[in-house]
């Protein structure tokens, strides 16, 4: 491989790796991208390793500690589920995210999600696209007289509030204690049970850490109305699929959006692939061509910082932790 330094890419979830070498092969260091995520690819080539730029790829305890050289490792995307903290921690290798690349997309991915459920948008095509012209026979409610819970109050939550207000949607949020910028309308409820009694729709906008791990139970879904829909556009692993496929089923709730599903993908024969009451989309939610552009830009720059041995740059990267 050389004796230049090397900057690893576990995985990639785009075309190629051209962006992250114009920037980083431009200064004379090596990109190298895993031919696959295994455990045992990964820990072999961690070994070679200045800096470790991972998308979705399992960066477990031994890939980690196999990084002996690492001066950090860097998250294409804001959730670090699938990086192993502590094992970073212990070899003393910083951990970096960028947690704020796609928030105006998922914001309208959920709300898509919300108007298209609204609306029997699916139901509607498919009648048309069957040569039918027969109108769903439910009529929605209209959305200005709907009330959205936000489960978690962060940057897209926020972003999700602001296009709320001006369908004329009453806004609530819990989980979350922070000052809300002035521009946002909403109110804050004391606990997610109370939330989800009193929403019609209820949106998750939630890291995944373990405290927060199927946060939307039975007894949250029991406690929605059975008019009531959720939305998941943060991460799986923050609903109980059994439950959630148990309270569509027997009608507890009325509909759920997902971008993000626990197991993802899911398997073919999985329910929530053919209920009717559910839109699933293959977690497609933070993807635009300005926001993949961006993120991968961002680690590319932090990733050079970290290879010359400084400090990324604050506009481009968080520490997580």
């Amino acid at each position: 491989m050389g004796s230049s330094p090397i900057a690893l890419i576990t995985d990639v979830d785009w075309e190629g790796s051209s962006l992250e070498r114009e920037i980083i092969e431009a200064r004379g260091f090596q990109v190298v991208v895993a031919p696959d995520s295994s455990e045992k690819t990964l820990s072999s080539l961690a070994a070679d390793a200045a800096v470790i730029l991972v998308c979705f790829a399992s960066l477990t305890a031994a890939a980690i500690e196999a990084a002996s050289h690492a001066h950090g490792i860097l998250r294409y995307g804001g959730g670090t589920n699938n990086i192993d903290l502590d094992a970073a921690a212990r070899m003393n290798i910083p951990v970096f995210n960028v947690p704020d690349f796609c928030v105006e997309e998922v914001a309208d991915h959920a709300l898509m999600l919300m108007l298209a459920l609204n609306r029997s948008l699916e139901k509607q095509v498919a009648v048309v696209r069957s040569g039918g012209w027969a109108m769903p026979a439910e009529l929605p409610p209209r959305i200005s007289t709907q009330t959205l819970g936000l489960v978690g109050m962060g940057r897209t939550g926020q972003a999700f509030a602001r296009r709320a207000a001006p369908l004329g949607m009453e806004v609530l949020y819990t989980m979350s204690s922070r000052e809300l910028p002035q521009d946002i309308v909403a109110t804050r409820v004391d606990n997610i049970l109370e939330l989800a009694s009193l929403v019609d729709v209820l949106s998750i906008h939630l890291p995944l850490t373990p405290s927060t791990a199927d946060i939307i139970d039975s007894a949250v879904l029991r406690a929605m109305k059975p008019s009531a829909m959720l939305l998941n556009v943060a991460r799986g692993g923050l609903v109980n699929t059994d439950d959630l496929v148990q309270a569509l089923r027997t009608e507890e709730i009325a509909h759920a959006g997902l971008d993000v599903t626990n197991p993802e993908p899911l398997p073919v024969d999985h329910p929530l692939r053919s209920l009717p009451q559910c839109i699933v989309t293959p977690h497609f939610a933070y993807r635009s061509q300005e926001a993949i552009d961006e993120v991968r830009r961002r680690v590319a720059n932090a990733a050079l910082a970290l290879l010359e041995g400084g400090s990324p740059a604050e506009d481009d990267v968080t520490r997580v932790g």
